[in-house]
């Protein structure tokens, strides 16, 4: 199943000239309708998508899930207060997992999670130990993509989904832009083509169930509905280049290059230099 469609951008002619007495000149459509035109929502889809896919595969009471990259565990709280499901989060992070305790300590639905120390190549789980697998915004990171397909086929029971939300670039991302940005989030870059994913998948072993391409659709959402996220990070990515030398005084280089990446992350999903996807792989 395929939600949602890339932008086919190369149907616009973008080196045809328009002149600049056509550009003044009078346009078929007035000012004001134009402005309706572009005000005009186009009914992005929010960023509870990605939970409504769980809500698709049956998640429940009882079901084992696995978090890969899981953080502080705050994310494995919600999915176990929302689908009473256990959840084992892994994070390689030691800052994390302390953070986490304390979280899980703390929270009614504590008892149904469990963090653990690892990684996406070397999962601490036995062979078909969970029922379904998340795994969000850690595919980017990964050096070994084979290896990390082939420990979540491991893990997983016989026909338990993979659930995938990953970030990839697009044509428009420009080399120097991807110079500036892929170290400082410790981004690999093989890992930004949708096609290499899909393929090694396959050679994992998967079958590609659904594939979604976000794109701009849940940024677009936030600045509708009053979040303003984007604006903001718009807002700091201006800041940080502005006021490099005073703000690189007060962060040091490597945060500020840290802080400016992930800026910069997000306007870019926002204008189509990177493109958000999520996909359901099963066990073929």
């Amino acid at each position: 199943m395929d939600l949602g469609h890339p932008p086919d951008r190369a149907a616009v002619d973008w080196a045809a000239p328009i002149s600049s007495e056509r550009m003044y000149g009078d346009w078929p459509i007035d000012d004001e309708t134009v402005d309706a035109i572009l005000d005009r929502s186009r009914r992005p889809a929010p960023s509870s998508q990605l939970d409504d896919l769980l809500d698709d595969l049956g998640v429940g009471a009882g079901d084992r899930l696995l978090d890969i990259g899981g953080r502080d565990g705050a994310r494995g709280l919600t999915l176990a207060s929302r689908y009473g499901c256990t959840v084992t989060s892994i994070d390689p992070s030691r800052t994390n997992l302390d953070r986490g305790r304390r979280l899980v300590a703390a929270d009614p639905a504590g008892g149904l999670v469990h963090l653990v120390a690892g990684t996406i190549e070397a999962i601490p789980v036995a062979d078909g130990g969970v029922d379904v697998i998340w795994c969000r915004d850690v595919l980017t990171h990964v050096d070994d993509l084979d290896r990390a397909l082939g420990e979540c086929r491991r893990v997983v029971r016989p026909g338990g989904p993979l659930l995938v939300y990953q970030t990839f670039a697009t044509a428009w991302m420009e080399p120097g832009e991807a110079a500036r940005i892929y170290p400082a989030l410790a981004v690999a870059p093989a890992r930004m083509h949708p096609e290499q994913l899909e393929v090694a998948a396959e050679q994992a072993g998967y079958r590609l169930e659904t594939r979604v391409v976000v794109g701009s659709q849940w940024r677009e959402a936030w600045e509708e509905d009053g979040t303003g996220r984007t604006a903001a990070q718009l807002l700091v990515a201006a800041r940080l280049l502005r006021a490099q030398n005073e703000m690189l005084d007060e962060l040091g280089p490597d945060l500020y290059r840290l802080e400016l990446a992930n800026a910069l992350w997000g306007v870019y999903q926002m204008i189509g230099k990177l493109e958000p996807r999520i996909y359901v792989f099963r066990p073929a």
